[in-house]
Formats: C-alpha cells, structure tokens, sequence
C-alpha cells in the first residue's frame, strides 16, 4: 500500500467536492440555520443558551450527514460514469488504494465542513451569552481578512479552506472561552459529529461500489435512520411486537452502527467539576466504534470493488 498514491487520490478528491455548488449551497443553508436559532433563543422562556446549543448541534449534524451521504454516493460514480476510472485503474495503483483515497477525500472535506459550521456555531453561543461586543466584530472581521488574503497569495485556493478552518474553529472556541458557556461539550459534539461522518462515508462508499447514486443515497440514508431508531425500538416495551420482530430488531441492531452513539444526551458530555475524565473516556470510545466500524465497511466495500467488472 503507497501512501502517497492514497495522499494523491485524497487531495484529488477534495479538490472535486469543494468545488461542488451543491455543497456551497449546504453551507450557506446551514449557516442561516445557526443564525436563526439566535432569533428562536429569544422566543424560548428562559431556555435561551439550551436552544441556541441544542438546535446549533443538531443542525450540525443533521447537515454533515446529508453532506457525507450526498458525496459518498456520487464522487465514486462519477469515476466510472466520466470513465476516469479507465484511465486510472491500468496505472500502478490498486483498487482498494483508489477507494481509500476516495474515502478520506470525502471524509477531509466533510471535516473542513464540521469545523466551520462549529466555527460559526461557537460564535452564535458567544454572542448569545453576552460576549464583548468588540471581540465578536474583530474575531469574524480577522478571520474574514485572514481568508481573503490566503486566497490572494495561495497558487490553490481549495487548500487554504481547511487550514482557515481550523483557525477560525480556534478562534471562535476562544472567544467562547470569555464567556460562562458549556465548551467542552460543545467541542466534543463536534467530534462526535466526525466520528458519525466516518461511517456513514464507509457505508456510502460501500453502496457505491455496486449501486447507483440514487439507490447508494436512499440505502446509506435508510442505514442512517435505522442506526438512530433501531437500539431505542429495541429497548421500547411494547405488546404490539411479535416475539420474532423484536428479535430481529436486536439482530439488526447489532449489524447496524448505532448512530445514537453520537449524539448523547447533553449530560453525558457535561460535568459540574474540572474533571473531564468521564465525558473524555465516551468521546474516546465512541470514536474508536467509529473507526473500527468505517475499517470493517471500506474492507467489505473493497472486496466488492475488487471484483467489479469495469469492461
């Protein structure tokens, strides 16, 4: 396995997603979002800082999915309807290097995606808990000017995104830090957020490799839904199911990822005392489900691609 042929394919990738409309559209959707959750704060009672954080959260994620499902299912059918795959599969580089490299591809530009949605998220929670109002307009118009000069002096713009990414995510974290807001578990949702991405990019590439990008989206999307739902039918009380329904529901949530993992309730991730050890130990393991059931899903997905007759 070359890693710089992976590196290759991933940088490649990237490129390709960040310049899809549809993604900057997204983006803006969802940012309008985290902004108008400042206005539905207001109409709350008492509850302002709690809506401003749970709606913020789950906006987050519930976008970040539809952005991993969306370039999961098309980017590898793109290969093969362009028939670029032809022209890349003969040169030395092996099939499951190339789905790799499409795999973290995706995975890098949903990332840069999470960290600038929790970059304005963090913001929008600073300003509802009553920042100064001079560091609200000087972080945003900093990191602004920061973008528009990196784009003036960078020969590749598509590559100053995550670098700025990850500073303003910075930034705007410490601005928060000025504030009395729940940062860790506002940070620590949003790696969650990734470790939700890190499947469902799997599973997405999975489909891809033998189905269309309709049927990949609607199959990644039923797997996303039944990840959410199946632990919770299975642990409901109900008389309604038959013996043999709730058994397969508890096999079912057994094959399925369990996608609750990643969005606890908000006292799994806050603590009342300067001991994170608790939330840090969930964040940890849950990552590390995540990792190991993306590497199990690209193996199946590459076995599948390996076989596939492209002539």
């Amino acid at each position: 396995m070359s890693v710089a042929r992976i590196y290759a394919i991933a940088l490649n990738t990237y490129r390709e997603a960040v310049r899809d409309r549809v993604l900057f559209g997204v983006l803006v959707f969802a940012a309008g979002v985290l902004a108008l959750t400042l206005a539905l704060g207001e109409l709350s009672l008492d509850q302002e800082m709690r809506v401003v954080t749970d709606l913020g959260l789950a906006s987050i994620s519930l976008f970040s999915v539809v952005v991993a499902i969306f370039l999961g299912s098309s980017l590898l059918y793109k290969e093969i309807e362009r028939k670029t795959l032809y022209v890349i599969l003969p040169k030395p580089i092996a099939r499951f290097e190339f789905l790799l490299g499409k795999y973290f591809g995706i995975v890098a530009t949903c990332a840069v995606f999470v960290a600038i949605m929790g970059a304005l998220q963090l913001l929008v929670t600073a300003i509802q808990a009553g920042a100064s109002t001079a560091l609200i307009v000087t972080v945003p118009s900093v990191l602004v000017a920061g973008l528009g000069v990196g784009f003036l002096v960078s020969k590749d713009r598509t590559l100053v995104v995550p670098i700025w990414s990850v500073v303003a995510l910075g930034a705007s974290a410490w601005l928060c830090s000025t504030v009395d807001v729940e940062l860790f578990r506002l940070l620590a949702s949003l790696v969650l957020n990734l470790g939700e991405v890190l499947i469902l990019t799997a599973v997405a590439l999975l489909f891809s490799s033998f189905s269309t990008p309709f049927l990949t989206g609607a199959f990644t999307f039923g797997v996303w839904l039944v990840g959410r739902a199946a632990h919770d039918m299975v642990a409901m009380e109900t008389r309604v199911l038959s013996p043999a329904m709730k058994g397969f529901l508890r096999w079912l949530a057994e094959v399925v990822p369990n996608f609750n993992l990643f969005v606890p309730g908000r006292h799994t991730l806050v603590t009342r005392t300067s001991d994170y050890a608790e939330p840090l130990a969930y964040v940890a393991t849950s990552m590390g489900y995540a990792i190991l059931y993306a590497g199990a899903t690209l193996f199946i997905a590459a076995l599948i691609f390996r076989r596939r007759d492209f002539l």
